[in-house]
């Protein structure tokens, strides 16, 4: 799946290109699910990787959550399973899987990848560490079945931590992934959850 820092910089984006309401509750719904250990509860997963039937079935989500799919951290939350069903789709199914299963060395060099890609796509996106301290300020959230408020006010330090990266590591070489490989994930990523939500977004002018 995405990184934490690959959410953040998605529903930022999307934040900044359509008319969110409350713009931090949105964006702690884009790093939301990944908040809880038990990401097939969180993720809404479906199917099997043993007959490539593997899906993150987002409409559950929303249709689970109707009742308040025009609160945006429930938008921010919905966006994050948009982009992480592309993730799985375009590079777990395909070929990091595969990687990963025959390859010893795959986990610690796109985990490493992950660290390196942090520094890269904030300066990219020009995201600062100090604007999204106001996340903590956060009000406008929910208690899901899936995940509290709790655990996601919880995971806020690791995203900081995150943010507080070595220059040194912008010029550093990555091993798995291209840098343009990743800004093409995050854009299509944007482009759909941009597509799903705004539908919702209209539905709430109109009401």
């Amino acid at each position: 799946m995405g990184s934490r820092i690959m959410h953040l910089i998605i529903a930022n984006e999307i934040a900044s290109r359509v008319s969110i309401s409350d713009r931090y509750s949105f964006l702690m719904g884009g790093i939301a699910p990944d908040a809880v250990t038990s990401k097939d509860f969180s993720h809404f997963f479906r199917g099997d990787h043993q007959d490539f039937s593997r899906y993150i079935d987002y409409e559950k989500f929303l249709k689970k959550y109707s009742s308040y799919k025009q609160i945006s951290y429930i938008l921010g939350y919905y966006t994050h399973l948009i982009a992480d069903d592309l993730w799985l789709k375009g590079f777990f199914v395909p070929w990091l899987k595969n990687r990963i299963e025959n390859d010893k060395n795959m986990v610690s060099l796109y985990h490493n990848d992950f660290r390196l890609l942090n520094g890269k796509l904030l300066e990219y996106y020009g995201v600062n560490l100090e604007p999204m301290k106001e996340l903590e300020k956060s009000g406008s959230m929910i208690d899901l079945e899936e995940v509290t408020i709790k655990d996601v006010k919880e995971l806020l330090p690791s995203v900081f931590e995150d943010m507080d990266y070595d220059r040194n590591t912008l010029q550093q070489k990555l091993n798995v992934f291209t840098f343009d490989q990743i800004i093409g994930y995050i854009e299509t990523s944007i482009e759909k959850g941009i597509f799903h939500i705004k539908p919702i977004l209209s539905q709430t002018l109109h009401s």
